[in-house]
């Protein structure tokens, strides 16, 4: 079912981008209706190019564009901390903040591991994966730090939620990123140095228990979906958006980094309509 949205949710929505229509007695669709609203799509305008004398190729932003990862030769690759699998979750962040597993530790100021922690005898409703880090998360050692924070919070309020530091959010929130230290400047991570963090990321995944794994970006997906889809690092991030997928005995949803959706705005109802989907898994699973 679409979730009601309040005053404060619409002005969310209209702080991403994201113009909504609904009237005043309007009847809640049933669970059989499609999550996406088309009086939502109806509402996001939809612009009209001027004239140009020759067409003009864009080219893809790269934190959402395929290939996400690097293609050049093997990078040098380390050992993964001991016992990495069974470490309780401060183990787990010491491990990474001193791990050498691969050459993306050369670069790092910090790493960064999550903001949010499990809570002992819960299971946590949202388990947020970002990209790789940025300059800004690399200093803050905060996920999802930066310009394109403001975008998450306006996200995350519009589905009832704050970051996890911040009181008042309806279910509990985890933020992480699929890689813990930041690549060098013009250059993607490679292949194994993703495989590499993905054993961090599995661990993380495993003390969380999330009942719902929303993975915003195409690294994220990569890292998420591996073990389920060995061959995920060919397909397309809008392939794997607007359905649900299971990873780690859990249901996952795709969709767009905040990052890139500051650069291509006219996909923030294409977000929007993700993160219904992944509200609607979270709210049946309470039931």
């Amino acid at each position: 079912m679409m979730p009601a949205l309040d005053t404060r949710q619409r002005a969310m929505l209209a702080e991403m981008g994201v113009r909504v229509w609904q009237p005043a007695d309007e009847v809640p669709a049933s669970a059989s209706t499609p999550i996406v609203n088309p009086a939502i799509r109806a509402a996001v305008p939809i612009p009209v190019p001027a004239p140009v004398a020759a067409p003009i190729r864009q080219t893809p932003p790269a934190r959402d564009a395929a290939p996400s990862v690097s293609a050049d030769p093997a990078p040098r690759l380390g050992h993964l901390p001991d016992g990495l699998s069974q470490m309780d979750w401060p183990s787990l962040k010491n491990a990474a903040a001193e791990c050498r597993a691969c050459g993306l530790c050369e670069h790092r100021q910090q790493s960064v591991f999550a903001e949010g922690a499990p809570v002992e005898g819960q299971r946590t409703d949202w388990l947020i994966i970002g990209d790789a880090p940025n300059d800004n998360e690399n200093t803050s050692g905060k996920p999802f730090s930066g310009p394109e924070a403001d975008l998450l919070d306006a996200m995350l309020l519009a589905m009832g939620l704050k970051r996890p530091t911040a009181a008042g959010s309806a279910e509990s929130v985890v933020l992480v990123n699929a890689l813990k230290c930041k690549p060098p400047a013009q250059r993607n991570p490679h292949v194994d140095e993703l495989a590499q963090c993905r054993h961090f990321l599995n661990r993380q995944i495993a003390l969380l228990q999330p009942r719902v794994i929303l993975a915003l970006g195409r690294m994220a997906a990569m890292a998420v979906l591996h073990d389920n889809q060995p061959d995920i690092h060919a397909v397309p991030l809008g392939k794997l958006r607007g359905q649900v997928h299971q990873a780690h005995g859990f249901p996952v949803v795709v969709s767009y980094h905040p990052a890139y959706l500051m650069r291509t705005p006219s996909d923030k109802a294409k977000a929007w309509s993700d993160l219904c989907l992944a509200m609607k898994l979270l709210r049946s699973d309470n039931r």
